[in-house]
């Protein structure tokens, strides 16, 4: 199965609590040691080092920003003058709404955040979904009420289908939607999609679980998560963080389980690169 993430070079520069380029590095390595995943990477920008790096460890990267780029600009400057850095974020959230129109070869591919480590093959050709399947946001089982978008499996015909009224929809009540793709798919397609069991999009919050195949550091990052755990008070006054630091004291041990393993494939990437195995 093919496999998409996206980011923005803007995204990819200017990250210091998220370390993005450390968790696509985690991503690709993971994907490649346990996974038949085919790589794609969907990126904004202009060819740097870092597309090369990737490109030199079999990712296939395709340049592309969201053809609905201005069109949401438009909305958002007059809908809601108030969130002048929204396209920031928005450049790179929407990028996965685009690949019914990149890839015409498959039906169904897989989309992941690049926040994500996978533990096994996930296996997912049996998912056949009508529109699009997810697993739930915060809880297990809210699969319809409170789904989340980061691991997601696509039904590329249906939703190239879907696509020109699902832009016209977003930027016609941009005022209400108030997110980004992952509100605007909940409010379009109204609970009609389909449910994804919760091992491919498990959160580190809800602990450990041996038949995980794809872990998602939905809130805190690893490196954050690191400092957290070394450190309990670690920016326990800005408010900025709070939510984050909610999110990591549900569980510390699901932390200290997973933040580990995902700190192990970042140093066997470097240790790869140093050795020019990636160049």
């Amino acid at each position: 199965m093919k496999w998409f993430f996206a980011i923005t070079q803007e995204t990819l520069n200017n990250d210091p609590d998220h370390g993005f380029s450390d968790c696509i590095k985690v991503a690709i390595l993971s994907a490649k040691k346990n996974t038949t995943l085919e790589a794609n990477l969907l990126f904004d920008g202009n060819e740097c080092d870092f597309t090369q790096e990737m490109k030199s460890f079999g990712v296939n990267v395709i340049y592309h920003r969201i053809t609905f780029y201005d069109k949401l600009q438009q909305a958002q400057t007059q809908q809601r003058p108030e969130w002048p850095n929204y396209m920031q974020t928005a450049a790179g959230a929407f990028l996965r709404l685009d690949i019914p129109l990149i890839e015409r070869v498959e039906k169904y591919v897989l989309y992941t955040d690049c926040d994500v480590l996978f533990l096994k093959n996930p296996q997912l050709d049996f998912c056949k979904p009508e529109i699009f399947a997810a697993c739930g946001q915060f809880g297990q089982q809210d699969y319809y009420s409170d789904m989340n978008s980061g691991v997601i499996i696509l039904n590329l015909e249906r939703l190239r289908n879907d696509y020109l009224a699902l832009v016209e929809f977003m930027c016609d009540n941009f005022r209400y939607i108030s997110g980004y793709d992952q509100e605007l798919l909940r409010i379009f397609y109204n609970q009609n999609w389909s449910p994804l069991s919760s091992k491919y999009n498990w959160k580190p919050y809800w602990g450990e679980n041996e038949n995980t195949c794809i872990v998602h550091f939905h809130g805190p990052k690893a490196a954050a998560s690191r400092k957290l755990l070394e450190d309990a008070t670690y920016r326990e006054n800005d408010p900025s963080f709070h939510t984050w630091r909610h999110w990591f004291f549900q569980n510390t041990s699901g932390y200290a389980h997973y933040v580990p393993l995902w700190e192990n494939y970042l140093k066997e990437y470097n240790d790869l690169k140093k050795i020019n195995f990636i160049s």
